[in-house]
């Protein structure tokens, strides 16, 4: 049993927080502006990317995704910039 309970908090521990700890995701987004997609929804969408941080304290950044877009474009918006929505785009020197 305790071989099974070491695993399961490896596994927390590398997906997620463990030992009952909750996540703490800032989510960053200008005031007074709706999307055309809850912020909720917005997180699946970048859960699914695979892009969303699966740490202990993460930061999401909204304010980038342009104002006109309808529900659609949104998501299209999210799924093509997740990477630097969620502050993991690649900071390298061009080559």
């Amino acid at each position: 049993m305790r071989a099974i309970v070491k695993r399961l908090h490896r596994l927390e521990d590398q997906f997620g927080p463990a030992d009952g700890k909750p996540q703490m995701l800032l989510i960053v987004s200008k005031a007074g502006r709706g999307l055309a997609l809850d912020h909720d929804a917005c997180m699946e969408i970048l859960r699914q990317s695979g892009f969303l941080p699966t740490g202990p304290c993460g930061v999401v950044d909204l304010c980038e995704i342009p104002e006109s877009l309808n529900a659609g474009e949104t998501e299209r918006f999210l799924r093509e910039n997740a990477a630097e929505i969620c502050g993991k785009a690649q900071t390298g020197t061009a080559v």
